[in-house]
């Protein structure tokens, strides 16, 4: 935090430095008061905390010594963060270039290779275990041993690749194809990275299990403190003068504290299944697993050809190009909450009720769809503030026009991201790879004909194309399952009430920005009222939470 806003070029980060401070200005008896609300036995907290099984029913926080760190914490950090903030600040911006090149480079394409060879290792699994578990519990005690030995074989498998790849590197250099080699740290790195995966795929295992089970919030919370634990880890690596390896073992260290909290709630909540292994299940599930593998790797894949191009043919725009897609980063983490959450409920719809399935698939769908448009259109007409507030104006001139092209991947994003479970929970998998490899291509070949003459304008273009050349195959499959409303008829409405609300956030606009950014969503609210976008069983779910809240 401190870094960021040293390093920030906005108009803001005065106020931003200002409302770190702000639990500073709070009385300490105010601050105690609504820290013992938050942690008594019916505080928000321990409900929390209750609800998610991981304590006890009449476990409270307040008085423990986890609530007194907490506390502790909201009063020094940003103590911390000022102090930090001010040392920052003296450094020469040179210094720090001068170090990225000499000490980190290369990290980030060990970090990738790591990634890619993470998701072979993990072979799909994760989301096979879930949609069986969830169609029938009985599936944790007949799939689970083999599941994990297999997990535990290919994740074993990662660190040899990994040193092969380090050969086959070092042998191209030397025979001159490319300029150098891995170097020795190269090579620990790659190592340490690689050693990651093998209690990573555990953690991820009983995760499948709690997502199966409908229980999102363990994880989550379980992985929220497995982050704060990486996070102390690598500062202090970085603190102590032990560079990358030592962030590497930081990491390494996090996930093995990961997989332990994760091996007491698999013990807590599901027992210790039995460790069988049974050759036949096993080759199901590699034949099973197969197309999800290869479905998130051309996911991965996707992202990336543009990206590629344009430093090939366009170096001096891809700054602004990479600029833009911060903001593609940030909508994308809304749908896999979503979609884990409900994906388990796909599953048993699939096998017993598609009716059921069919009006899950279109309300998901209009919901999504009915916070896609809105912030289309909303990034779209701040585009420049965006780019400009967040990343650095200088940006602005190519980066704001290409994200206001880039961001309309959104709706049709959504859409596939729901569509893509709804075909793996009717085991229709393999479709999805090909209609994946068919996006890719399309995603490589237009953007090689037309990123070197026409920029990064072409590539976002290419982007919304490619969503759309996606949806076309998944379309055409779920028509033959489920046969579900067309697109156009689950679109329109949200579609309408957001061009409502392009204009009125385009005239206020005029005026002053901030009347845009408050006019805009009380007109989208009244306009999706007046079209009959939004339904009863959405003010009911409102209602909902609202009392809750």
């Amino acid at each position: 935090l401190a870094f960021l806003l040293a390093r920030s070029e906005t108009r803001w980060a005065g106020l931003l430095l200002l409302l770190t401070t702000f639990p500073l200005w709070v009385s300490a008896v105010v601050r105690s008061f609504a820290w013992m609300v938050l942690f008594y036995r019916g505080g928000a907290i321990s409900r929390l905390l209750q609800g998610s099984g991981l304590v006890p029913a009449d476990f409270a926080l307040l008085g423990t010594f986890a609530a007194v760190v907490i506390a502790l914490a909201q009063v020094l950090l940003p103590i911390m963060v000022i102090t930090l903030y001010a040392v920052i600040r003296g450094i020469d911006r040179d210094l720090e270039n001068a170090a990225l090149g000499l000490r980190f480079r290369g990290v980030a394409s060990r970090i990738r290779l790591r990634d890619v060879l993470a998701t072979i290792a993990e072979w799909g699994l994760n989301i096979w275990l879930t949609r069986e578990v969830a169609r029938d519990r009985a599936a944790i005690e007949r799939t689970w041993g083999t599941g994990l030995l297999l997990r535990f074989g290919l994740a074993t498998l990662v660190t040899p690749v990994s040193l092969l790849i380090v050969a086959a590197y070092n042998a191209l250099a030397a025979a001159g194809v490319i300029a150098e080699g891995i170097d020795a740290r190269g090579t620990w790195l790659m190592v340490v990275l690689a050693l990651t995966v093998l209690p990573g795929s555990f953690s991820a295992a009983v995760t499948a299990l709690f997502l199966a089970t409908e229980r999102p919030i363990v994880p989550a919370i379980a992985n929220l403190l497995t982050n704060i634990v990486s996070a102390l880890l690598k500062i202090g690596a970085i603190v102590l003068g032990f560079g990358i390896i030592g962030v590497a073992v930081g990491a390494l260290l996090a996930t093995i504290v990961s997989a332990l909290i994760f091996g007491a709630l698999l013990v807590r909540s599901f027992g210790w299944p039995p460790l069988r292994y049974d050759a036949d299940l096993a080759r199901s599930m590699l034949r099973a697993g197969l197309p999800l593998m290869l479905n998130a790797l051309l996911l991965a894949v996707f992202f990336r050809f543009d990206i590629t191009i344009i430093r090939a043919f366009r170096p001096e725009e891809l700054g602004a190009y990479e600029a833009a897609y911060k903001w593609v980063a940030l909508t994308q983490i809304l749908p896999p909450m979503v979609i884990n959450a409900v994906f388990p409920l796909f599953a048993r719809q699939a096998a017993n009720d598609r009716d059921a399935l069919r009006r899950a698939y279109a309300y998901l769908s209009r919901v999504l769809l009915l916070l896609a448009f809105p912030i289309a259109a909303g990034v779209s007409i701040f585009a420049p503030w965006a780019i400009g507030w967040f990343v650095g104006w200088e940006y602005v001139p190519l980066g704001a026009p290409a994200l206001a092209l880039l961001i309309w991947y959104l709706p049709l994003s959504y859409v596939n991201g729901v569509t893509q479970y709804v075909l793996i929970a009717l085991d229709r998998a393999r479709t999805i790879t090909l209609a994946f490899a068919a996006a890719a291509i399309f995603n490589f070949a237009i953007n090689l004909a037309l990123v070197p003459r026409f920029g990064i304008n072409a590539a976002a273009i290419v982007t919304v194309l490619s969503e759309l050349v996606l949806y076309l195959p998944f379309g055409w499959v779920l028509r033959q399952e489920l046969a579900p409303a067309p697109l156009w008829r689950v679109a329109w409405r949200p579609a309408l009430a957001t061009c409502g609300m392009a204009g009125v956030m385009l005239l206020l606009r005029e005026i002053h920005p901030l009347w845009a950014l408050l006019g805009g969503p009380l007109a989208l609210w009244a306009l999706l009222i007046v079209v009959g976008a939004v339904h009863e069983d959405d003010r009911r779910l409102m209602r909902r939470i609202l009392r809750r809240a």
